[in-house]
Protein backbone atom coordinates (compact mmCIF):
# COMPACT_ATOMS: atom_id res chain seq x y z
CA UNK A 1 0.00 0.00 0.00
CA UNK A 2 1.39 3.38 -1.02
CA UNK A 3 2.42 5.54 1.92
CA UNK A 4 0.31 8.65 2.37
CA UNK A 5 1.93 12.04 1.90
CA UNK A 6 2.10 14.23 4.99
CA UNK A 7 3.01 17.89 5.37
CA UNK A 8 6.15 18.60 7.36
CA UNK A 9 5.66 19.44 10.99
CA UNK A 10 5.35 23.06 12.08
CA UNK A 11 3.68 24.59 15.13
CA UNK A 12 2.35 28.08 14.37
CA UNK A 13 1.89 28.73 18.09
CA UNK A 14 5.66 28.45 18.56
CA UNK A 15 6.29 31.19 16.00
CA UNK A 16 6.41 34.89 16.71
CA UNK A 17 3.28 36.78 15.76
CA UNK A 18 5.06 38.23 12.72
CA UNK A 19 6.35 34.84 11.52
CA UNK A 20 2.96 33.17 12.02
CA UNK A 21 1.26 35.92 10.01
CA UNK A 22 3.84 35.51 7.24
CA UNK A 23 3.37 31.73 7.11
CA UNK A 24 -0.40 32.04 6.86
CA UNK A 25 -0.35 34.73 4.19
CA UNK A 26 2.35 33.16 2.01
CA UNK A 27 0.22 30.01 2.06
CA UNK A 28 -2.84 32.05 1.05
CA UNK A 29 -0.92 33.67 -1.80
CA UNK A 30 0.15 30.28 -3.17
CA UNK A 31 -3.32 28.77 -2.80
CA UNK A 32 -5.12 31.65 -4.50
CA UNK A 33 -3.19 30.91 -7.70
CA UNK A 34 -4.89 27.52 -8.00
CA UNK A 35 -8.11 27.98 -6.03
CA UNK A 36 -10.27 26.91 -8.98
CA UNK A 37 -8.49 23.55 -9.13
CA UNK A 38 -8.34 22.43 -5.49
CA UNK A 39 -11.93 21.37 -4.94
CA UNK A 40 -14.96 22.80 -3.21
CA UNK A 41 -14.05 21.90 0.37
CA UNK A 42 -10.53 23.31 0.06
CA UNK A 43 -11.97 26.43 -1.56
CA UNK A 44 -14.30 27.02 1.37
CA UNK A 45 -11.42 26.52 3.80
CA UNK A 46 -9.25 28.89 1.77
CA UNK A 47 -11.93 31.58 1.89
CA UNK A 48 -12.03 31.29 5.67
CA UNK A 49 -8.21 31.35 5.90
CA UNK A 50 -8.07 34.38 3.65
CA UNK A 51 -10.47 36.25 5.93
CA UNK A 52 -8.80 35.34 9.23
CA UNK A 53 -5.22 35.35 7.94
CA UNK A 54 -5.45 38.70 6.19
CA UNK A 55 -7.07 40.30 9.23
CA UNK A 56 -4.36 38.87 11.47
CA UNK A 57 -1.60 40.20 9.21
CA UNK A 58 -3.18 43.64 8.96
CA UNK A 59 -3.42 43.96 12.73
CA UNK A 60 0.10 42.62 13.20
CA UNK A 61 1.45 45.20 10.76
CA UNK A 62 -0.35 48.00 12.59
CA UNK A 63 1.13 46.84 15.89
CA UNK A 64 4.64 46.79 14.40
CA UNK A 65 4.25 50.42 13.39
CA UNK A 66 3.95 51.55 16.99
CA UNK A 67 6.16 54.56 17.62
CA UNK A 68 7.38 52.82 20.77
CA UNK A 69 8.61 49.67 19.04
CA UNK A 70 12.05 51.06 18.19
CA UNK A 71 12.45 52.25 21.77
CA UNK A 72 11.39 48.87 23.13
CA UNK A 73 13.88 47.10 20.87
CA UNK A 74 16.69 49.48 21.85
CA UNK A 75 15.99 49.17 25.58
CA UNK A 76 15.70 45.39 25.31
CA UNK A 77 19.12 45.23 23.65
CA UNK A 78 20.61 47.23 26.53
CA UNK A 79 19.19 44.65 28.96
CA UNK A 80 20.33 41.69 26.85
CA UNK A 81 23.85 43.10 26.57
CA UNK A 82 23.96 43.89 30.30
CA UNK A 83 22.92 40.41 31.31
CA UNK A 84 25.38 38.92 28.82
CA UNK A 85 28.18 40.90 30.48
CA UNK A 86 27.16 39.55 33.91
CA UNK A 87 27.19 35.97 32.63
CA UNK A 88 30.50 36.48 30.83
CA UNK A 89 32.12 37.82 34.00
CA UNK A 90 30.76 34.95 36.09
CA UNK A 91 32.03 32.33 33.63
CA UNK A 92 35.44 33.99 33.40
CA UNK A 93 35.87 34.32 37.15
CA UNK A 94 34.81 30.72 37.75
CA UNK A 95 38.24 29.76 36.41
CA UNK A 96 40.10 32.28 38.53
CA UNK A 97 43.25 31.15 40.30
CA UNK A 98 42.18 33.27 43.28
CA UNK A 99 40.07 30.92 45.36
CA UNK A 100 37.82 33.65 46.81
CA UNK A 101 36.90 34.95 43.35
CA UNK A 102 36.42 31.43 41.97
CA UNK A 103 34.11 30.51 44.86
CA UNK A 104 32.07 33.72 44.41
CA UNK A 105 31.71 33.12 40.69
CA UNK A 106 30.75 29.46 41.15
CA UNK A 107 28.04 30.41 43.64
CA UNK A 108 26.66 33.07 41.29
CA UNK A 109 26.75 30.73 38.33
CA UNK A 110 24.69 28.20 40.29
CA UNK A 111 22.25 30.98 41.21
CA UNK A 112 21.92 32.23 37.63
CA UNK A 113 21.68 28.80 35.99
CA UNK A 114 17.84 28.44 36.11
CA UNK A 115 17.55 31.85 34.44
CA UNK A 116 20.58 31.62 32.16
CA UNK A 117 18.56 32.04 28.94
CA UNK A 118 15.89 34.51 30.06
CA UNK A 119 16.83 36.98 27.32
CA UNK A 120 15.95 34.39 24.65
CA UNK A 121 12.29 34.13 25.64
CA UNK A 122 9.33 36.43 24.95
CA UNK A 123 9.98 39.98 26.07
CA UNK A 124 7.26 39.94 28.73
CA UNK A 125 8.78 36.84 30.31
CA UNK A 126 12.24 38.38 30.12
CA UNK A 127 11.10 41.48 32.01
CA UNK A 128 9.31 39.52 34.74
CA UNK A 129 12.08 36.98 35.22
CA UNK A 130 14.77 39.65 35.33
CA UNK A 131 12.79 41.50 37.98
CA UNK A 132 12.51 38.35 40.11
CA UNK A 133 16.18 37.52 39.54
CA UNK A 134 17.36 40.86 40.87
CA UNK A 135 15.02 40.67 43.87
CA UNK A 136 16.33 37.20 44.77
CA UNK A 137 19.90 38.40 44.37
CA UNK A 138 19.41 41.40 46.64
CA UNK A 139 17.57 39.33 49.24
CA UNK A 140 20.59 37.09 49.74
CA UNK A 141 23.56 38.85 51.45
CA UNK A 142 25.91 36.04 50.43
CA UNK A 143 25.06 36.53 46.76
CA UNK A 144 25.51 40.30 47.07
CA UNK A 145 28.89 39.74 48.69
CA UNK A 146 29.83 37.34 45.89
CA UNK A 147 28.73 39.93 43.33
CA UNK A 148 30.88 42.55 44.99
CA UNK A 149 33.84 40.17 45.05
CA UNK A 150 33.87 39.74 41.26
CA UNK A 151 32.59 43.26 40.52
CA UNK A 152 29.16 42.47 39.10
CA UNK A 153 27.13 44.08 41.88
CA UNK A 154 27.07 47.36 39.97
CA UNK A 155 26.15 45.48 36.79
CA UNK A 156 23.19 43.92 38.62
CA UNK A 157 22.05 47.38 39.70
CA UNK A 158 22.34 48.61 36.12
CA UNK A 159 20.39 45.60 34.87
CA UNK A 160 17.65 46.34 37.39
CA UNK A 161 17.39 49.98 36.32
CA UNK A 162 17.47 49.17 32.61
CA UNK A 163 14.87 46.43 33.04
CA UNK A 164 12.60 48.89 34.87
CA UNK A 165 12.90 51.31 31.94
CA UNK A 166 12.12 48.52 29.49
CA UNK A 167 9.08 47.48 31.53
CA UNK A 168 7.72 51.03 31.51
CA UNK A 169 8.13 51.39 27.75
CA UNK A 170 6.78 47.90 27.04
CA UNK A 171 3.68 48.54 29.16
CA UNK A 172 3.16 51.84 27.36
CA UNK A 173 3.29 50.07 24.02
CA UNK A 174 0.87 47.40 25.25
CA UNK A 175 -1.53 50.13 26.32
CA UNK A 176 -1.20 51.79 22.93
CA UNK A 177 -1.82 48.52 21.10
CA UNK A 178 -4.69 47.67 23.44
CA UNK A 179 -6.62 50.60 22.01
CA UNK A 180 -6.62 48.88 18.65
CA UNK A 181 -9.55 46.47 18.43
CA UNK A 182 -9.09 43.61 18.07
CA UNK A 183 -5.41 43.03 18.80
CA UNK A 184 -3.07 40.79 16.82
CA UNK A 185 -3.04 38.30 19.69
CA UNK A 186 -6.85 38.19 19.72
CA UNK A 187 -6.93 37.36 16.01
CA UNK A 188 -4.17 34.76 16.15
CA UNK A 189 -6.20 31.72 17.38
CA UNK A 190 -8.80 32.04 14.62
CA UNK A 191 -6.13 32.41 11.94
CA UNK A 192 -4.21 29.45 13.33
CA UNK A 193 -7.33 27.25 13.36
CA UNK A 194 -8.13 28.24 9.77
CA UNK A 195 -4.57 27.52 8.65
CA UNK A 196 -4.48 24.10 10.31
CA UNK A 197 -7.87 23.22 8.84
CA UNK A 198 -6.77 24.22 5.34
CA UNK A 199 -3.54 22.23 5.66
CA UNK A 200 -5.47 19.14 6.75
CA UNK A 201 -7.80 19.42 3.76
CA UNK A 202 -4.94 19.84 1.28
CA UNK A 203 -3.17 16.87 2.86
CA UNK A 204 -6.29 14.75 2.37
CA UNK A 205 -6.74 16.01 -1.18
CA UNK A 206 -3.20 15.18 -2.27
CA UNK A 207 -3.71 11.62 -1.04
CA UNK A 208 -7.28 10.92 -2.18
CA UNK A 209 -8.19 13.37 -4.98
CA UNK A 210 -4.86 14.54 -6.37
CA UNK A 211 -4.33 16.62 -9.48
CA UNK A 212 -1.29 18.63 -10.70
CA UNK A 213 -2.47 21.87 -9.04
CA UNK A 214 -2.99 20.20 -5.67
CA UNK A 215 0.36 18.42 -5.94
CA UNK A 216 2.16 21.69 -6.70
CA UNK A 217 0.37 23.53 -3.89
CA UNK A 218 1.18 20.73 -1.46
CA UNK A 219 4.89 21.01 -2.33
CA UNK A 220 4.88 24.80 -1.89
CA UNK A 221 3.06 24.55 1.45
CA UNK A 222 5.47 21.87 2.62
CA UNK A 223 8.48 24.04 1.74
CA UNK A 224 6.99 26.94 3.71
CA UNK A 225 6.36 24.71 6.71
CA UNK A 226 9.97 23.48 6.64
CA UNK A 227 11.24 27.05 6.45
CA UNK A 228 9.14 28.25 9.37
CA UNK A 229 9.76 25.11 11.43
CA UNK A 230 13.38 26.31 11.65
CA UNK A 231 12.18 29.61 13.12
CA UNK A 232 9.89 28.26 15.82
CA UNK A 233 10.86 28.42 19.48
CA UNK A 234 11.21 25.42 21.75
CA UNK A 235 8.86 24.47 24.56
CA UNK A 236 5.15 23.88 24.62
CA UNK A 237 2.70 25.53 22.29
CA UNK A 238 1.44 28.92 23.35
CA UNK A 239 -1.55 30.95 22.31
CA UNK A 240 0.89 33.70 21.43
CA UNK A 241 4.65 34.22 21.31
CA UNK A 242 5.28 37.96 21.71
CA UNK A 243 8.26 39.53 20.21
CA UNK A 244 9.57 42.91 20.41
Amino acid sequence: MEQKQKLSNVSPNRLTIEDAAALFNLTIDDALLVRNEIGEMANVALTELEQTGRAFRAQTNRSKKSQLTDQVNLERKVCVDGYAEIKKTVVFESSSRIEQRKKAATDLQFFLKPNWDITKGPIGDQIDQTEKLVLQYRANPLLVMAGQTISIDMLMNELDANNANLKTTFKARELEEGKQEPSGSDLRPAATDSYNRFCNIIEQAVNFTPNPAIQELFIKMDMLRKRYHALQSGGKDKDAAPSA
